[in-house]
């Protein structure tokens, strides 16, 4: 059990160099955290973008053009599809998403002929480390899936019990999070929750442990499930928060993030390789971080 976000980057930091394909990295803070694991000896970056834009900002930098592959790409569109192609062509063992829209990213990802998708629906992996919570945390999905089927979130379940599979858990608890512990046919989440974890009694999800419906209280702590007296699986132990919508789940880790005191990673799972994904606005030291991440689960 991994009890905080340092002691990933330690594993990832086991691991050996790899090679990142970064596409629109014509950005300061992308080329820092390039640099950064460059330096770290932890990844070798090919900078995909404008190359003008990259050469200068590695300059200012004070450091050499030529440490590094540039490959000249004047829209990003363009960017993103050769980054995913020297994934397709094993010339890349990682994906990273620079300056340019996350729909932008994903598209050229799950593109059918071109792209490295390897399930229905790809999704984003929110992984937290929460000051009051004794274990790491994943949150999904944050940031891709905005209303997610039920088989929709049996992938973006599955996407996130094997991110935890490759970090030597046996059975991630899941919790798929609603307003309320029962079934409430007015609540379509409830229904859900129910279903996927009846798919997971039968053994159609495997290797988890599923519950739900369930609330984000007794998921998260203990003395809330025992006051309520629920019975379920999982009693404040959750290791993975299945969000009933990208609303709720943005949200929610965004005021956890800010009042909480939470640090967090973010990446996408579902395609042949993990993708660092994060904001646009992310500084060097979070895009590096969510490197590391990525890293530690290939």
């Amino acid at each position: 059990m991994y009890r905080n976000l340092d002691e990933v980057f330690q594993l990832a930091k086991t691991k050996g160099r790899k090679r990142i394909a970064i596409a629109a990295a014509h950005d300061a803070e992308t080329i820092k955290a390039a640099i950064m694991g460059y330096d770290e000896q932890l990844f070798t970056p090919i900078l995909i973008g404008e190359k003008e834009r990259i050469e200068t900002i590695i300059q200012g930098l004070d450091r050499n053009i030529s440490e590094f592959e540039i490959i000249d790409s004047q829209n990003n569109n363009e960017s993103a599809q050769t980054a995913v192609s020297l994934v397709k062509a094993k010339k890349a063992d990682l994906l990273m998403k620079g300056h340019l829209e996350t729909a932008e990213m994903i598209r050229a990802v799950v593109k059918k002929e071109t792209g490295v998708a390897i399930k229905e629906t790809i999704s984003h992996i929110n992984l937290m480390e929460i000051e009051k919570y004794d274990k790491l945390v994943i949150m999904t999905d944050v940031a891709i899936s905005i209303n997610p089927t039920l088989e929709q979130k049996k992938d973006i379940l599955e996407n996130a019990v094997s991110v935890f599979h490759a970090l030597g858990y046996e059975k991630p608890k899941v919790a798929a999070v609603c307003a309320i512990e029962k079934i409430n046919p007015k609540m379509p989440e409830t229904v859900e929750a129910k279903e996927l974890k009846y798919l997971n009694e039968t053994g159609i999800i495997k290797n988890c442990i599923v519950e739900g419906p369930i609330s984000f209280d007794i998921a998260m702590d203990k003395g809330r499930a025992t006051r309520k007296h629920f019975e379920g699986k999982i009693q404040g132990d959750a290791d993975i928060l299945l969000m009933p919508n990208l609303l709720a789940g943005n949200l929610l880790s965004k005021g956890i993030s800010i009042f909480g005191e939470a640090k967090a990673v973010g990446f996408v799972m579902g395609a042949e390789v993990p993708i660092v994904l994060t904001s646009r606005g992310a500084l060097a030291k979070a895009k590096y971080q969510s490197m590391l991440a990525c890293l530690a689960i290939v």
